[in-house]
C-alpha cells in the first residue's frame, strides 16, 4: 500500500503496532523495510524529531534480509534494538523476523499452533 504520515490523534489508535525507533539512518530504512514486508498494508509514520513511530494496524512484521537491503549493508536485528527504545503492541522476535502483533486476551498470537 503506501507509507503515510500518521497525524497525533491517529496515535491513540489501540489497533497499531510497530517499533519506535530513534530518528536517523536506521528509522529511514525500517520504515521501507516494514513497506516492503507488509504488503498490503498503510505504514503509518509519526516523526518527534528525535524518535519517529513506524506503525500498522494489527501486525507489523520486520525481517533481517528487509532491513539489510534498505540499509545497504549487513544488520542483525537484535542490534536494532539499540535504537528502538519503545514499540506499540506485543512483540514476538526471532533471528530473522520481528513481529509485532495486537491481540485481544485469548486469541491466538500470530505463528501459534492453535
Amino acid at each position: 500500500m503506501a507509507i503515510l504520515e500518521m497525524t497525533p490523534d491517529a496515535e491513540a489508535s489501540p489497533d497499531l503496532v510497530g517499533p519506535v525507533i530513534r530518528a536517523g539512518n536506521l528509522a529511514e530504512a525500517v520504515i521501507e523495510a516494514v513497506a516492503l514486508d507488509n504488503p498490503g498494508s498503510d505504514v503509518l509514520v509519526l516523526d518527534r524529531d528525535d524518535y519517529v513511530r513506524v506503525h500498522t494496524l494489527g501486525t507489523c512484521r520486520l525481517t533481517q534480509a528487509s532491513l539489510q537491503a534498505c540499509l545497504g549493508q549487513p544488520c542483525r536485528l537484535a542490534e536494532l534494538e539499540i535504537d528502538m527504545p519503545s514499540f506499540r503492541g506485543r512483540l514476538k522476535t526471532r533471528d530473522d523476523e520481528y513481529l509485532w502483533f495486537y491481540n485481544q486476551r485469548g486469541a491466538a498470537t500470530p505463528g501459534d499452533q492453535r
